[in-house]
């Protein structure tokens, strides 16, 4: 079963790496972002905070186990801090904690949005 969930969050961002420019060709030019690198970290980080809602999602239709929501869900985490610490994220980890947390929320909202 983990394995399974594995796969598929590496199948999500997998897939979200390959959509990406069909997306920003159809977003226009509009203003070019400060660096290459940024920009590529703030889409990183959005995917990752898809596949935390995905998880979500998964997890609250049975989908998958409990052990293995956590264990992804952590995981995902860890990789989102890691992302804002290397946009100059230079606060404490309680900030940074809650600043994943409200951006999280932020990502599902815009999810259900759509």
């Amino acid at each position: 079963m983990t394995e399974q969930m594995v796969v598929a969050l590496v199948a999500l961002v997998l897939g979200g790496w390959i959509v990406r420019p069909l997306l920003e060709r159809r977003r226009g030019l509009g203003s070019p972002p400060v660096d290459r690198r940024t920009a590529d970290l703030l889409e990183e980080k959005q995917s990752v905070y898809r596949s935390i809602v995905d998880l979500e999602m998964d997890h609250e239709m049975g989908k998958m186990e409990d052990d293995d929501y956590l264990q992804l869900r952590q995981q995902s985490k860890a990789e989102a801090l890691g992302i804002l610490h290397e946009l100059g994220g230079k606060s404490s980890p309680e900030s940074d904690q809650q600043t994943l947390e409200d951006e999280i929320r932020a990502a599902r909202a815009r999810m259900h949005r759509q």
